[in-house]
């Protein structure tokens, strides 16, 4: 046999979804129109499937491909955030499909083969595989920001966002390759060998070798000054792509990150942390900042998606085990705040993806009682409000920061909370005190939104209300 059972045993999740993504490609071309709904119930099925196969395999520890792939508690707890992500994005997607008039098929591949590549760069320590993983996924997300072609914003956010990450590539690519010539390797591992008995020479190339490679991870995770095109993106998208994109994208581009500082950047911990605390604090208070003015929904969440960036980054900065526990926890209960909010934005909307202006919110608290309630309960856990997970999240990142001395650090993280309450707030404000829009539009009323709603709803108080369990099982996910 050319790879062993092991090998196959630790990409079996990519190998379900991949193999139900090439299902649908083959299965599509067969299948009437009346009929094209069945590509998303074979998606789902395939995101269900997979979830269980890394449920089942959470605790094991496997190394395969001559160590170009792991599967471990990080790549398994990542693999579980972007698997809950596609399940709920697909749901979202099934009445959008027919609304939109999208062919199902390519667009429920795209976003199979785009999960396959995140779980691929969730899942090594290999800054080859991790490039290679990088180019794969940044292409599944041009097509998918670009999804609707009647729509001239989404195809101007594709390119856009194609012209950034080629930037942000050629930087990747260029530090990647500085690694290889310092240390003969790609392997974090002997990277990490190699810096610990560096001279310092080599320790001045490796941090420029390292500015180079964040500036990949930082466009991914909408750091800034990487985040430009975060806002343009997440209002040009179809709306459950929007959604997708805010979580699964950034839960593996944080987890590579982390691999890449703590393993192969080890030993010179001290520069990268003085680095990401000035990268931490633009990124928070740009974001905040720039979303107190926005009108449209989408766009607000896009700069709130920066802002959250910022408060991870606090976790990382703080350069020890609660703060990298806390930085998957803290991506855990974004995932229900986020995709809450976004599928309200999904709610509003009208035909070709428009109306999710936040005046379009005016007297859905009154109208619709139970979406408006959920609305309040999103933006309150995004703001940090307790009891919900967004304040327990925000608690534990600035508690690392204080455990690691960062005063300043945690303090400008509480002000940047306290800054975000005003945007926030007035969504609210604008569903309960501003009366019902000039126009009112017919809302996207779906059963599989409401539930996403829902599910968004009782996951943001849950884990807000008992989250001892969630925060050890992050912080034991960290074992590398």
């Amino acid at each position: 046999m050319l790879y062993t059972m092991k090998d196959l045993a630790a990409i079996m999740p990519e190998l379900i979804v991949a193999v139900f993504a090439f299902a649908i490609l083959l299965i599509d071309l067969w299948l009437p129109k009346k009929s094209k709904g069945l590509n998303g119930v074979l998606a789902l099925l395939g995101v269900v499937i997979a979830f269980g196969v890394t449920a089942s395999m959470y605790s094991k520890n496997i190394s395969a491909f001559n160590g170009m792939v792991v599967m471990d508690k990080a790549s398994n707890f990542v693999g579980i955030i972007m698997l809950l992500t596609a399940f709920a994005s697909i749901i979202l997607s099934f009445d959008f499909i027919k609304r939109e008039e999208l062919e199902a098929g390519e667009y429920y591949e795209v976003l199979l083969f785009s999960i396959v590549a995140m779980q691929a760069l969730a899942s090594t320590y290999n800054l080859i595989t991790m490039f290679v993983a990088v180019e794969t996924l940044s292409i599944g997300m041009y097509i998918l920001t670009g999804f609707l072609k009647n729509k001239n914003e989404s195809v101007e956010g594709a390119m856009k966002y194609y012209i950034l990450g080629s930037f942000a590539s050629s930087f990747l690519v260029l530090g990647i390759g500085l690694i290889y010539g310092l240390f003969g390797s790609a392997d974090l591992n002997i990277v990490k060998a190699g810096l610990a008995h560096a001279d310092s020479l080599h320790k001045w190339a490796s941090i420029l070798a390292f500015l180079f490679i964040f500036v990949g991870f930082g466009f991914k995770i909408a750091a800034f000054p990487f985040h430009s095109w975060t806002p343009d993106v997440y209002a040009a998208a179809p709306t459950p792509m929007s959604a997708f994109m805010s979580i699964a994208p950034k839960a593996a581009a944080f987890l590579a990150l982390l691999r890449f500082l703590i393993v192969g950047m080890g030993p010179i911990e001290v520069e990268w942390t003085k680095i990401l605390w000035v990268v931490a604090v633009f990124t928070m208070t740009f974001g905040n900042t720039v979303a107190l003015f926005q009108k449209d929904l989408k766009r607000l969440l896009g700069y709130s998606s920066i802002a959250h960036a910022g408060y991870m980054l606090v976790g990382i900065t703080a350069a020890n085990y609660l703060g990298y526990g806390s930085v998957m926890f803290y991506l855990f209960g974004y995932l229900f705040m986020n995709l809450g909010a976004f599928a309200i934005a999904e709610f509003i909307s009208t035909k070709e993806d428009r109306g999710t202006e936040i005046a379009n919110l005016k007297g859905m608290g009154y109208r619709y009682p139970l979406m408006g309630a959920a609305m309040l309960l999103f933006m309150f856990c995004l703001a940090g409000v307790p009891p919900t997970v967004g304040f327990v999240g925000k608690y534990y990142l600035f508690s690392a920061a204080v455990k690691s001395h960062l005063y300043y650090l945690a303090v400008i993280g509480v002000v940047n909370s306290a800054i975000s309450a005003y945007f926030y707030l007035n969504v609210i404000v604008t569903m309960y005190m501003k009366g019902e829009p000039e126009d009112a539009k017919p809302v996207f009323n779906s059963v599989p939104l409401k539930v996403v709603v829902m599910l968004g709803a009782l996951g943001v108080m849950y884990i807000g209300i008992f989250p001892s369990t969630f925060l050890d099982i992050a912080i034991h996910s960290i074992g590398f």
